[in-house]
């Protein structure tokens, strides 16, 4: 500006020369001074405001970008905020890979702090850092699962784009061991029903061959295979019968059909049908319950009641089993106990899963599926209680069911 100024003096003292030296016109000087400072101040003016109206301009800019500023932080954390009410991992990355958000999920799943880090603090983790970096470099979806620590993940990779420009990628991380192992469950269990249906597929079918092939066999020999094949045919019927028992307690929506019970006639009605077949087995049995109303699935606790007492009567070959029940502060405890053939330690702990047999041998000759005690379980804990046993090898076992009750229940 000062340069300007002095241009426009130098201009003007010229001017004012020619008009006083060379025309003697004094009013034409007065003139030209007039004129030169009317300019002077007016440059001054103009640039005042140019510079008051640049001042404006950055101060509102400056506005702006602040505003701006404040409204992306605001969003990212309301994004973070809302990120960690997920099921799931988040991880996001800028253009720079750097990383901006990071839930507690996915802090939680592989125990690292990594906001603002470079995605290299993710080397520890290699299959991690892998996916990441690939994610990031690539520009492009990608999907992938991964184990760490015996734990399941599924990894997908989103990038993020603005005006057609890479601005970084978001990726997704799901827990998905439970999944995992169900998968790994029902194929064994699949590969188990299998197998459990193919002894008695196989009975049946070469007996029934024999037959057919050998028209003169004896009529004794004929009986003998004829029971033999609806020995198998019952086993196997029971067989789909706890499968189709255990399929209905897995679905999702399955729900108890709950009564006020009285739970001691429930027992006593249990214990009084398998009677005679610890007579037959010349057993000595006795009962002892307390009256107490439950609200439970009658139908459902008959079952259990009866795959314990028959598992007493089945593992025992002499002795006695003893029924009782009785109210403690919390529960009605039932317990059922024989004087069999016991359980060792290292199979106590095995006995409710499905298909799992102390003597596989005994098991099958009395038409036993397997899947007696899992289904109790089951029955069991969708009442709220516990089934747990106490046993020794040789010396007899005790089955103790837990169901809770209300103190205003008992009768």
């Amino acid at each position: 500006m000062q340069r300007r100024v002095i241009q426009i003096i130098i201009i003007y003292l010229i001017g004012l020369a020619y008009a006083m030296y060379l025309t003697s016109d004094f009013l034409l000087g007065i003139l030209i001074v007039g004129f030169m400072i009317y300019h002077i101040v007016s440059i001054q003016n103009l640039n005042r405001t140019l510079e008051q109206d640049l001042d404006t301009s950055v101060r509102s800019l400056q506005y702006r970008l602040d505003k701006s500023i404040q409204e992306k932080k605001a969003t990212l954390e309301q994004v973070l905020s809302l990120s960690d009410s997920f099921s799931f991992g988040l991880l996001m990355l800028d253009e720079e890979g750097i990383i901006q958000l990071a839930n507690k999920d996915m802090k939680h799943y592989f125990d690292l702090e990594l906001d603002q880090k470079p995605y290299d603090a993710l080397r520890t983790i290699e299959k991690l850092y892998d996916f990441v970096h690939q994610s990031y470099i690539l520009e492009s979806n990608l999907r992938r699962q991964i184990v760490y620590a015996g734990a399941d993940y599924d990894l997908i990779s989103t990038p993020l784009y603005e005006n057609n420009i890479f601005k970084g990628c978001f990726i997704i991380i799901h827990d998905i061991t439970i999944l995992k192992n169900a998968e790994k469950y029902q194929k064994q269990f699949t590969a188990d029903v299998s197998h459990e249906l193919k002894t008695p597929l196989s009975t049946i079918k070469g007996f029934s061959e024999i037959l057919l092939r050998d028209q003169d066999i004896d009529t004794d020999k004929r009986n003998e295979f004829l029971e033999l094949i609806q020995e198998e045919s019952l086993r196997m019927e029971r067989l789909l019968k706890d499968l189709m028992i255990i399929a209905q307690m897995d679905r999702v929506d399955y729900e108890l059909e709950l009564v006020e019970s009285p739970i001691d006639e429930i027992i006593t009605e249990t214990y009084t049908r398998l009677s005679r077949v610890m007579d037959n087995k010349s057993l000595s049995h006795s009962i002892s319950v307390e009256p107490m109303t439950l609200a439970v699935d009658p139908y459902k606790i008959r079952q259990v009641l009866s795959n314990l007492i028959n598992n007493a009567i089945n593992y025992t070959d002499q002795g006695s089993i003893f029924i009782e029940g009785y109210v403690d502060e919390t529960d009605y405890v039932i317990k059922i106990s024989d004087t069999g053939i016991g359980i060792d330690d290292s199979n106590r702990e095995q006995i409710f899963k499905r298909f799992y047999r102390v003597d596989k041998t005994r098991s099958r000759k009395t038409g036993g599926s397997g899947l007696g005690l899992s289904i109790s379980k089951n029955v069991v804990q969708r009442h709220g209680g516990s089934i747990s046993v106490d046993s020794k090898l040789d010396e007899g076992s005790t089955f103790i069911v837990r169901l809770p009750h209300k103190d205003n229940a008992i009768l």
